[in-house]
């Protein structure tokens, strides 16, 4: 399947079925979003935009950026996640800037969720969010949607400003909604008190230079934005 074949998906022939993740991962492959090191020494590794060396790469926006994309693949995760929570109602879903906010929308809207919102970044605390706009009311369940995750800390500063910013307490399921859940070590099934259902999950590990065991055995590397041709072999 091409990128005009994928444009050209109809969201309902896709939402009471499952996709296999195999599937899903070739989307993003054909999107030119996703890539894995082969384990060859000979071939090239990520440098990431940090600096840092990585065994692989994902970049969700160049997927959700198509409407029916985002729909599917939030079709695709509220199923999973109903799999696992039942009929529990879901009042709102909150996720974080910025990457996510459009799928988060689409996952609230498959879950029959009344409102989606999301956090800002803290301009003077980096790493920290802020919840001043709106208010969730007493009562009201709470389920946090994220695009893409490595730890917990988006997670958490989500959560914390929530927290502290709404002025009643939060309600929050016991669960997140991942799209793409990368950290270095699987499985990792819970944060906190919260469980995860992921969507995609691969194991993706970065490090600095000097700790790359890629770069001690001759890899070389390359940044995925500007040299996609040599770390993938694709155009």
């Amino acid at each position: 399947m091409n990128a005009i074949d994928l444009i050209g998906l109809d969201p309902k022939d896709f939402r009471d079925r499952d996709v296999p993740v195999e599937e899903i991962l070739s989307w993003f492959e054909t999107l030119n979003a996703y890539w894995m090191h082969s384990g060859d020494v000979n071939d090239p590794h990520v440098e990431l935009t940090s600096g840092k060396c990585s065994n692989g790469f994902f970049n969700c926006l160049l997927v959700l950026m198509y409407v029916n994309l985002s729909e599917i693949l939030a079709y695709q995760l509220s199923r999973k996640i109903r799999a696992v929570i039942g009929e529990q109602r879901v009042d709102w879903v909150i996720g974080s800037p910025m990457a996510g906010i459009t799928f988060g929308h689409d996952v609230a809207r498959a879950l029959g969720a009344t409102i989606f919102m999301f956090t800002e970044k803290d301009p003077d605390r980096p790493g920290k969010m802020l919840w001043n706009r709106v208010a969730i009311p007493e009562g009201a369940t709470v389920l946090q949607i994220e695009e893409l995750i490595t730890t917990a800390k988006t997670l958490n500063a989500v959560q914390e400003a929530v927290d502290i910013g709404n002025p009643c307490p939060v309600d929050w399921l016991p669960h997140v909604g991942i799209l793409v859940h990368r950290p270095d070590k699987l499985p990792i099934d819970q944060y906190g008190d919260r469980k995860v259902t992921a969507l995609i999950e691969k194991e993706v590990w970065a490090v600095a230079h000097d700790e790359c065991g890629l770069c001690k055995r001759g890899s070389p590397r390359c940044k995925p934005k500007t040299l996609w041709r040599e770390l993938t072999g694709k155009l």
